[in-house]
């Protein structure tokens, strides 16, 4: 085990990262676009495989940026596995095959985002009955913020 902790500092959402590029398209914010690919170059953002799954279903521009920044998608750890098998318990089974045909980031978001002790960056609302990454989130103590937490966060002005 390495002695030096991760730079990271946020772990995304696929909803973020479709919220940033539909509210914030980089031909109108092409300084938040480079301010936020420099966070990427350094590893301050990441998120789970899971999330670039679901982002290569859609066939836009999101799809081409992930591949410039692959590295930040990263395979769950042994102990994000054991996180994941206890987050999947506080999904209903109704829930669970609701999400079974297509990729689903959830469970592998939170799991991350509670191995290494970073907010979640989600459009995500707290909906109890669909269970979403802020209801399920605290029950595990993880902290959800949105873009403009996010902006917020780093100073950003535009």
């Amino acid at each position: 085990m390495s002695l030096l902790q991760p730079p990271y500092q946020y772990v995304f959402d696929s909803s973020a990262l479709f919220d940033l590029k539909r509210d914030y398209p980089i031909n109108i914010f092409p300084t938040l676009w480079e301010w936020f690919n420099d966070m990427c170059k350094e590893e301050l953002v990441i998120a789970p495989r899971e999330v670039l799954r679901e982002i290569k279903n859609g066939n836009d521009e999101l799809v081409d940026w992930a591949k410039e920044f692959d590295n930040l998608f990263l395979e769950p750890t042994d102990e994000e596995v054991g996180i994941l098998s206890q987050v999947m318990v506080c999904y209903t089974p109704k829930i669970i095959e609701k999400h079974s045909i297509k990729p689903w980031a959830d469970p592998f978001i939170i799991a991350a985002a509670k191995h290494y002790r970073l907010p979640i960056l989600t459009h995500e609302k707290n909906d109890l009955k669909e269970c979403k990454i802020p209801v399920i989130a605290a029950k595990f103590n993880i902290k959800c913020i949105k873009l403009i937490e996010f902006f917020q966060d780093q100073n950003w002005r535009f």
